[in-house]
């Protein structure tokens, strides 16, 4: 009987399989719906496939986007490019045409010029120019070292023309520092409170030095300068144009130093821009600065932990000064039968200083034309006489090579190595995609 229970237990255990087990029911004794695996996985599959069309079609929209706007801003460069090399064209006719008139003679040819040059005079020209370049690379590479412990010259030199480059490109010469901490921090990867501080630093202690120096020439030019020079207007600019260039790190540090003053002011500042319709973007305006000047205060703050710091650099920067400010003398040096001398080398000093000072007001990029006209005050003063006619118009060209063109030509050339690079780079990622 009980191996005949067994036997009917294990027959009826056998019926039932896991497979084969009856679907339990529910109360009303319906069965349950459920869908299968397969349908499952065809309906999520199905919304994956919408999502990532869905995506794709978003990265397609802005890398179509992206490409745009390097296509628009690489159009907008050249556009200026362009643009500033005819104004360098018109500014050179214009200095040759007016330089005529003062003299009251044409222009020597460029061979009788070249027939003219003292050889020894132009090799210590160049000499001075690339030390000049070599200084003012320095005092990036100086402020790299000491705030990140790295020396990296050739970010230095590259960070010194670019900055050149952008503030010879815009009004008033406003536009290198914004690019130097760009390339700074986004190419470079240095933290963005150095990267902000190391162009406004070099700025602040360059701008209080060549004030300084420009403040014990101004009063001594009258010696140097012909009679009732010291009396004209464009001495009376210059000194007003150092006082306001003096303002602008003096402000900048006192708003370092009280960040809440600094912040009502630039709040005062920006909305006055705002009400008078140069700032259309308040608050966003209002914050950027704001933001900068936090980073700037951060920065400054660690570096004035060792004051001792900036006293190499403001070596540096009056060695600087010295060197771009006595190019204008070896120019004379090398294309004008002059002799040397303290007088004259003081003289030129003095004149040139003031020349800067005198046209760092004009809005025009770089100064041209500006640069120009008072630049013809250095050279008209020196080369008076009946043997230099001809030559003022050649000086002023040669002084504006060495001093603002060939960085302008620079910075158009590292900018067009950037682009080829950069198209080159994304044709081999692209090969390698494929």
């Amino acid at each position: 009987m009980c191996d005949r229970l067994d036997n009917n237990g294990s027959e009826e255990e056998s019926k039932f399989s896991p497979e084969q087990a009856p679907t339990p029911t529910t109360q009303s004794g319906d069965t349950p719906s459920e869908p299968s695996g397969e349908h499952a996985a065809e309906n999520v599959s199905h919304d994956e496939l919408i999502n990532r069309r869905k995506i794709e079609k978003l990265s397609e929209e802005i890398e179509k986007k992206s490409r745009e706007g390097k296509k628009k801003k690489n159009l907008k460069w050249w556009i200026q490019t362009i643009l500033l090399f005819l104004l360098i064209v018109g500014s050179i006719v214009l200095l040759f045409g007016v330089t005529s008139l003062i003299e009251g003679a044409g222009m020597r040819t460029f061979r009788s010029v070249l027939k003219g040059v003292n050889w020894y005079a132009f090799a210590l020209l160049i000499g001075v120019v690339l030390l000049y370049m070599f200084f003012e690379s320095s005092k990036y590479a100086y402020l790299l070292k000491i705030s990140t412990g790295k020396f990296y010259p050739l970010v230095a030199i590259k960070v010194m023309f670019l900055g050149k480059y952008y503030d010879g490109i815009t009004p008033l010469g406003t536009g290198g520092q914004p690019f130097q901490i760009y390339y700074l921090h986004k190419k470079n990867k240095i933290p963005a409170g150095v990267a902000t501080a190391i162009p406004l630093v070099k700025y602040s202690v360059t701008t209080i030095v060549v004030c300084l120096m420009a403040s014990v020439l101004f009063s001594i030019a009258p010696r140097y300068l012909p009679g009732g020079w010291g009396d004209k207007t464009i001495f009376i600019v210059a000194w007003v144009s150092m006082f306001f260039n003096l303002l602008i790190p003096v402000l900048m540090t006192t708003f370092s130093l009280f960040p809440n003053f600094g912040k009502k002011s630039i709040a005062w500042l920006v909305h006055f821009l705002w009400k008078i319709k140069l700032v259309r973007h308040k608050y966003k305006v209002m914050h950027k600065y704001v933001y900068e000047m936090e980073e700037y205060r951060r920065a400054l703050k660690e570096l004035l932990k060792k004051w001792w710091h900036f006293i190499p650099l403001a070596l540096i920067a009056l060695i600087t000064s010295l060197l771009g400010n006595s190019i204008p003398f070896l120019v004379i040096l090398t294309i004008a039968d002059v002799e040397p001398s303290l007088y004259l080398y003081t003289q030129i000093l003095c004149l040139s200083i003031i020349s800067f000072y005198a046209s760092s007001f004009v809005p025009t990029p770089g100064n041209t034309g500006a640069f120009e006209g008072t630049g013809a005050v250095i050279f008209t003063t020196v080369l008076s006489g009946d043997a230099f006619k001809g030559l003022i118009g050649w000086a002023i060209l040669i002084w504006r090579i060495l001093t603002y063109y060939i960085y302008i030509f620079s910075g158009v050339g590292i900018n067009i190595f950037e682009i080829i690079r950069s198209a080159v780079r994304k044709s081999r990622a692209a090969r390698r995609g494929e």
